[in-house]
C-alpha cells in the first residue's frame, strides 16, 4: 500500500522518547492520508523548557513535553525506569508548506479524536485544541494516573 504521506527524518526523530500512544496516534492520523502533518515538538529536558520560557515559546513550566522517569512492567513482570515525554506538537501542511491558522486543524483534531476512540484512549489524551486556560490548539498529550491536565 502506498501511503499518500508520511513523516520525514525530522519528525521522525521528534518523536523520540516519546509516549508510544502518541505516536500511534500521529502516525494513524498521517495513513489516513486527508492532511500532512509534522512533529515540531517531542520530548525536551529542562534546560530547553528553561529556554523556551525565556523566549516566550512557552507559557508553563512543568510542561508534558519534559523527560520523566515512568516505571515500566513488561509481562514476565520485570520492572525497569524509562525516560519518556508525554507529548507532541503538531504542524500541519498544505502544498507542503506550514499552516498556522486555527481552523486548518479542525478536521486533524476530529479525525485524530475518533483515533483515539479507536484506540480507547479518549479518557487519557489531552487535547490542546480544548483548553481554555491555554491557546495551544497544536498540543497533544497523554494524562498519568492522577493527572488532571490542563483545561
Amino acid at each position: 500500500m502506498d501511503l499518500k504521506y508520511r513523516f520525514g527524518k525530522t519528525s521522525i526523530l521528534r518523536m523520540k522518547g516519546v509516549d508510544a500512544r502518541l505516536i500511534i496516534l500521529a502516525t494513524t492520523y498521517l495513513a489516513l492520508g486527508k492532511k500532512d502533518i509534522g512533529i515540531t515538538y517531542g520530548a525536551r529536558t529542562p534546560e530547553e523548557q528553561k529556554d523556551m520560557m525565556k523566549n516566550g515559546k512557552t507559557q508553563v513550566s512543568k510542561s508534558k513535553h519534559l523527560l520523566n522517569k515512568e516505571e515500566l512492567v513488561t509481562q514476565g513482570g520485570f520492572k525497569m525506569d524509562i525516560m519518556e515525554s508525554n507529548a507532541i506538537d503538531i504542524v500541519g501542511y498544505k502544498n507542503g508548506k506550514a499552516v498556522w491558522d486555527r481552523a486548518y486543524y479542525e478536521d486533524i483534531i476530529k479525525d485524530m479524536k475518533e483515533r483515539s476512540k479507536h484506540y480507547g484512549w479518549q479518557d487519557i489524551i489531552n487535547w490542546g485544541w480544548d483548553f481554555k486556560s491555554l491557546n495551544d490548539p497544536y498540543h497533544i498529550s497523554v494524562k498519568e494516573p492522577g493527572d488532571g491536565g490542563i483545561k
